[in-house]
Parts: C-alpha cells; sequence; structure tokens
C-alpha cells in the first residue's frame, strides 16, 4: 500500500524572518525619544566612566600614599628604638621592641639584620624570601622604600655614628588596600549602572510625556487631514517648541477648510449655473418645438379632428367608432402641444396671498369623477392649518393637478390615493400626494423632473408634468421631495414657505 506525502510549505527566506521579528526594535530604535535618551545617557556614561576612571587612580595614588607615610613612620620609629638596643648590646629591648609591635601591627613584618645579613631578630612567623632579602641589603646604603609583590618593603640601615650595626626591613601587605580599590571600583560600577537605568527609564517616561504622546496627537491630526477631514484641530496643551507646532498646523487645517468650503462653494455654483444653462437649452428647443408644432399641426389637425367629427353621424357603426378615435386621438395632439406650449410660453406668476388647500380641493372635485371610474379610492387630509401662502392660484392648481394625475395613472384599479395638505414646524406648508402604484426605482428618480422623460410613454405620457410641476415650484421659493420603492407607491411632497417668509424673500 502506497503512502500519500505532502510537500512542506516552503520555508520563509530567513533574512525576511528575521526582519519580521526585528522590525518592532527598529521601530522602537528609530523613535526620537529612545534615540534621544541613548544619546544622553552615553554621554552621561562617558563621562561618569572618565571620572570614575580619574577617581579610582586617585584614590589608589592616595592609598599608597597613606600607605607609604605609615610604614616610612613605623620604619623611622624602629630604626630609631633597635638602633639605639643594638649599640648598647641589649638584644632583649630588641624582641620586646618586636613583640610590641606585633601586637599593634600584626599584618606587618618586621626583618633586623647584621652588616653581614645574619638574622638577628624578626617577628613571629615572618619569613623573608630572597627578593626580599635583596631589597633589605640595598638598605644598608640607604632607606628604600619599594612596592614588590603585593607588598610594601621598607628598609634602612642601623647606623651608629659612622658604623653601621646592620638593617631593619618593615614589610606591609597590600591586601587591605587592594580590597579598598576592589570597593571603591565596584561602588562606581554600580553608580554607573544605576545613573544608566535611572537616565533611560527617565528619558522614556519625559519622553513619552513631552515628545511622543504630543506628536501622536499631531500625527492623528494629520491623518484626519488625509482623510479629508479637516474639522478636528489638534488639542493644544503646550506652551513650548511642540505647541508652537499644534498652532501652526491648526492654523494651517483652518485654511485649509476655508480654501475646501470655499472650492466647495465654487464647484456648487458652477455645477448650478451649468444646470440652469442645461435648463435654459431645453426651454428654448421646446418653445421653438411647440411654436413649430402649433404652426404646422395645428390647422392640419383642425381639419382632420372637423371631419372626423362629421364621420360621428355617419349611419354606418364601423365608420362611426372609426371616427370617434381619430376625434379622440386630435384631441390628444392638441393637449400635448397645448402642454408644450404651456411649458414653453408660461407666463410669470402672479404671487398673492392664497391658501394651498383651496386650488387642491378645487382639483379633488375635477379629477374626482376619474377616479372613481378607475376604480381607485381618491381622498384628501388636511391637518388645522392655516395654510397660508404666497402663490399663483393657478399654477397652484396645475401643480395639485399633475400630480394627482400622474398617481392616479400609477395606481392600479383597487388603489388609493391619498392627498393631504398640513403645516409644518419649520414653519411652512406641505402639500402631498401618495399613492399604492408600481412605484420608482433609485435610477427613474434621478431623471423623474427632466423634460419628455416619462415612464409611461406606453400609455400616453409626455414627460412634462413633472417638469412644469418644478418650474412653477421653483418660482415659489419650494421644494420637491420624493419618496418611493418598488412595489411600494411613491409619495411626492412640494413645501412651501409660508406666506411671511415669501413676502420678505
Amino acid at each position: 500500500m502506497s503512502r500519500a506525502t505532502s510537500n512542506p510549505a516552503p520555508s520563509e527566506p530567513s533574512s525576511e524572518r528575521r526582519g519580521r521579528i526585528f522590525a518592532p526594535l527598529g521601530a522602537a530604535v528609530t523613535s526620537i525619544r529612545v534615540r534621544f535618551t541613548l544619546a544622553l545617557t552615553a554621554i552621561g556614561v562617558v563621562l561618569f566612566g572618565m571620572y570614575a576612571v580619574i577617581e579610582y587612580r586617585n584614590e589608589r595614588g592616595d592609598l599608597r600614599a597613606a600607605a607609604v607615610r605609615e610604614i616610612r613612620i613605623i620604619g623611622v620609629s624602629l630604626q630609631v628604638s633597635i638602633g639605639n638596643a643594638l649599640r648598647d648590646r641589649q638584644r632583649a629591648d630588641v624582641d620586646e621592641t618586636l613583640t610590641t609591635l606585633e601586637a599593634l601591627e600584626p599584618t606587618v613584618d618586621i626583618h633586623v639584620h647584621a652588616p653581614d645579613g645574619t638574622p638577628i631578630g624578626h617577628s613571629r612567623g615572618a619569613v623573608l624570601d630572597e627578593e626580599l632579602e635583596a631589597l633589605a641589603a640595598r638598605g644598608l646604603v640607604a632607606e628604600l622604600i619599594a612596592f614588590e609583590g603585593g607588598r610594601l618593603v621598607f628598609a634602612a640601615p642601623l647606623i651608629e655614628r659612622d658604623k653601621t650595626l646592620g638593617t631593619v626591613a618593615v614589610v606591609r601587605p597590600l591586601d587591605d588596600l587592594e580590597a579598598d580599590l576592589v570597593r571603591t571600583r565596584d561602588r562606581m560600577l554600580w553608580t554607573v549602572v544605576v545613573f544608566l537605568v535611572v537616565t533611560i527609564v527617565t528619558g522614556i517616561l519625559l519622553g513619552t510625556v513631552y515628545l511622543t504622546r504630543p506628536v501622536t496627537t499631531l500625527v492623528g491630526g494629520m491623518r484626519h487631514v488625509r482623510a479629508g477631514d479637516f474639522r478636528m484641530p489638534v488639542e493644544q496643551q503646550r506652551r513650548d517648541e511642540i505647541g508652537e507646532l499644534v498652532d501652526e498646523f491648526n492654523a494651517m487645517l483652518e485654511a485649509l477648510g476655508a480654501s475646501r468650503a470655499r472650492t466647495l462653494s465654487e464647484t456648487e455654483a458652477r455645477m448650478r449655473l451649468e444646470d440652469g444653462l442645461r435648463r435654459i437649452d431645453k426651454l428654448v428647443a421646446i418653445g421653438q418645438l411647440s411654436a413649430g408644432l402649433a404652426h404646422e399641426i395645428g390647422s392640419p389637425l383642425q381639419v382632420l379632428s372637423g371631419r372626423a367629427a362629421t364621420l360621428c353621424d355617419h349611419p354606418d357603426p364601423e365608420v362611426r367608432r372609426q371616427a370617434g378615435v381619430l376625434v379622440a386621438e386630435c384631441d390628444r395632439i392638441a393637449r400635448v402641444v397645448e402642454q408644450l406650449l404651456s411649458f414653453g410660453r408660461r407666463r410669470p406668476a402672479v404671487v398673492a396671498p392664497c391658501t394651498l388647500d383651496a386650488p387642491v380641493r378645487t382639483v379633488i372635485d375635477l379629477v374626482g369623477a376619474e377616479a372613481r371610474r378607475r376604480g381607485i379610492e381618491l381622498t384628501m387630509e388636511t391637518d388645522a392649518g392655516p395654510h397660508r401662502i404666497a402663490g399663483d392660484t393657478d399654477q397652484l392648481q396645475q401643480v395639485a393637478l399633475n400630480l394627482i394625475s400622474n398617481a392616479l395613472a400609477a395606481t392600479p384599479r383597487g388603489g388609493s390615493v391619498t392627498v393631504r395638505v398640513d403645516r409644518t414646524p419649520d414653519p411652512s406648508v406641505r402639500l402631498s400626494v401618495r399613492d399604492t402604484g408600481r412605484g420608482i426605482g433609485e435610477a427613474m428618480q434621478a431623471r423623474l423632473f427632466e423634460p419628455f422623460f416619462t415612464t409611461r410613454a406606453a400609455e400616453g405620457g409626455s414627460g412634462l408634468g413633472l417638469a412644469v410641476v418644478q418650474s412653477i415650484a421653483r418660482e415659489h421659493h419650494a421644494r420637491i421631495d420624493v419618496h418611493s420603492q418598488l412595489g411600494a407607491g411613491a409619495e411626492f411632497i412640494v413645501t412651501f414657505p409660508v406666506h411671511e417668509e415669501v413676502m420678505r424673500v
């Protein structure tokens, strides 16, 4: 039976792995506070190191000088006392002096020799090796002080007038001096270590408080600016160079925000101007088109409609039916031409104080029969009011008629259309027309108010009703909102300012 083996995953290159592992360390080392702290620490360590070396050398020199003074005092005292004892041939005095000094300075070894090198006396347990013997012999000539083998040696001759009676040698171990120097060195090393730790910790803490935190806050503000948010200035908490940097950043942020606001305002103004020019072009085209249609179609259409009306009295039922179709279609063409003329050459609005619900009720009464014929429930709702605005009653009726007609056309049999006039807290007066039709998609909503755009082309829609509504709303300083979803009906809301506000404008 074969056994399947899987290929091992490719190993990560060692250089990439090391880079990933040491990336945080590299980031920490490149931090300003860390580098600043390490630089100050290095300078402090160098200064402390130089001071420690100089202090250690001075301490060593002072200790050796003190040891030299001490051994010279002992040596000179022994030179006098033992010289007197040898002169008087009092060997017992020599032994007594050595015993007494041994009790006072047990670490000091004393050796007394005759001129020929024969030992006369020495401290208990003291042994003079060959090297020290040679040094002691040199003491026969003159006083000698030497450091040899971790020991300090003092040798001096014992002279009676011009006669040499022998030599005295004092040997002092330097172990205590070396121990003092070791303690001094350790103390200095610990001082440097403590300084190193305290400097690093203090430098990082102070760097975090006075450098890293304000810089991080400033970087956060820069990220907001990069994201396009110019409304979040950095909080000023310092009165130093960092604080001055924050002030300059906030001033730059304010200038950028003002420049951006001006740019947006100019862009919006340019877009409004372009939209206005496009609307003017459309109106010019519509005016030219309506004038041409009225001239070219009007007269032939009247002749055709008149002849078709004459045929309506024909005895043949089929002829009468076809004549009725011709009359209806001629009337529809005449209405489209009339809409074009009214849209392209609409008279200026005659604004006067009026109530919005009055022209709306007139339209409800006008189209009520049509709604009942289609099997649609048409209702009107109002609140307590008042609904007083400044407007042209005829144009307000046209707005209501167009919106209600569109709602009836979009609502299937059995549906409902609700017209509501109410007052909002702004204050303003609102006309709302809500239907239970098939709704309008988002893509269509952006083009609803374009002339000749219609979703009911197959049903005879001309695409001018909502364009007329929008034009009248602009003349009345009104706002149009559309709320609709596919399958959930649509609601058109025209909000008019109250009479007092319009008159001030």
